[in-house]
């Protein structure tokens, strides 16, 4: 009777020992290659226990207690299992879920390159010059690399010269090319050019780089000028044949606050008008004019005022008769 009672004793005894607790592995688990993760379930309340941690079977040598860090090497889908074995040498429930260990992403070097373009004049004379601004940008979180700006002058334009802080600029192919453009930075290319009689009179730049661009609605800018038609001869011959007979400066009216004077060669004024409007025929205005006020056959000279900011014009005029 004796022996009967202390056996179920020890079987209670046993029972107790295996009692453990839920496990508090999240499954299923996402992770990528070369990624560490760390697993566990809680513990067994009664110490000295131990816990086999096994991938698709295979035991891991890593860990025999609740906790593990495991580092995915390897792409697929795996089974994760964890068996406790109490301080009695029970075994607890085969707890397991499922892990998908995926490629990690590739990830594409963006750059936010935009540029701007100016002119120094919108409406600038036929046969003077111009001076475009291209400023090169690159507003985005990571540095850009083989930058390139294309700006390609219409036939309304003759290039002249162009400067660039960065990079070069290649009048024959209209590249402009920059290389690296660090976050931040800021590089620009000046083009002068002359205004030409016809043609098209706008102008784009675009930016571009290798990486790909995140915002493409900033990587072209257009500038239009609105050249005035303007000519002034360097003579005429008021002879009274109907033909020259009048100085006549092609696109004056288009400057209604302009003044005009002209001197002989011994600097004395023969000539003034503000404004001036075509009308003059070879005659003096000013001082003594013996036998009338003809002028004679030579070269005079001419200082013009548009009264628009820019430059005065100064040159000479042959008159003949």
């Amino acid at each position: 009777m004796h022996s009967r009672y202390r056996y179920l004793f020890v079987c209670c005894l046993i029972v107790v020992n295996c009692v453990t607790v839920s496990a508090q592995l999240a499954m299923p688990d996402r992770v990528y290659v070369g990624i560490t993760k760390h697993y566990f379930v809680d513990p067994n309340s009664i110490p000295g226990s131990t816990y086999t941690w096994k991938i698709d079977g295979v035991t891991q040598q890593s860990s025999t207690t609740n906790e593990i860090n495991i580092v995915w090497n390897t792409a697929g889908t795996f089974t994760l299992e964890v068996q406790e074995l109490s301080v009695s040498h029970c075994s607890g429930a085969i707890r397991s879920g499922q892990v998908v260990v995926s490629l990690q992403p590739e990830v594409i070097p963006s750059a936010d390159l935009s540029v701007i373009k100016s002119v120094n004049n919108s409406h600038p004379l036929i046969g003077q010059s111009v001076i475009f601004s291209i400023a090169a940008t690159n507003k985005g979180v990571n540095n850009a690399t083989g930058v390139k700006v294309a700006d390609i002058l219409k036939n309304g334009y003759t290039y002249i010269s162009s400067a660039a802080t960065t990079g070069t600029y290649d009048s024959f192919s209209s590249v402009w090319a920059i290389g690296p453009l660090n976050v931040g930075k800021s590089d620009t290319l000046t083009i002068k050019a002359l205004v030409n009689v016809l043609g098209d009179y706008s102008n784009t730049a675009t930016i571009a780089g290798i990486e790909v661009d995140t915002d493409l609605g900033n990587n072209t800018s257009t500038t239009i000028t609105y050249p005035t038609d303007f000519f002034i001869p360097e003579g005429f011959s008021p002879n009274g044949d109907g033909t020259n007979d009048l100085f006549v400066i092609r696109g004056i009216a288009n400057y209604p606050k302009n003044s005009f004077v002209i001197f002989n060669r011994w600097g004395n004024k023969v000539f003034e008008a503000s404004p001036y409007q075509n009308t003059w025929n070879g005659r003096s205005m000013f001082g003594l004019r013996v036998g009338g006020d003809e002028l004679p056959v030579g070269t005079y000279f001419y200082v013009l005022d548009l009264k628009n900011g820019s430059s005065n014009f100064k040159g000479t005029i042959y008159l003949n008769r």
